[in-house]
């Protein structure tokens, strides 16, 4: 994680909310995107849509280190859909 935050520390994204165009660091959005799927995983356990192992006798919420993974998913994605964006552009 140390790394991700170095290599992408200087880097933003842009995005249009309402005709008025913003942006903010791109680590802060990976985090953002991470947290919040790891809360739609957390509302899909607790509603029975899968169970972890420690979950079968009571709910328990998601360990809070699968942001983590999640995070790097959302890396993951983004490196490989700009790869693939780069390499369709060219004639």
């Amino acid at each position: 994680m140390v790394l991700v935050i170095f290599i992408f520390r200087k880097t933003t994204v842009e995005f249009t909310v309402i005709r008025k165009v913003r942006s903010m660091p791109l680590v802060l959005s990976f985090f953002l995107i991470a947290f919040f799927i790891w809360i739609a995983e957390n509302i899909s356990t607790f509603l029975g849509a899968w169970k972890y192992p420690d979950q079968l006798v009571t709910w328990s919420t998601v360990s809070f280190h699968k942001v983590g993974s999640w995070s790097l998913l959302v890396i993951i994605s983004f490196v490989l859909i700009a790869y693939l964006k780069q390499r369709s552009d060219r004639p």
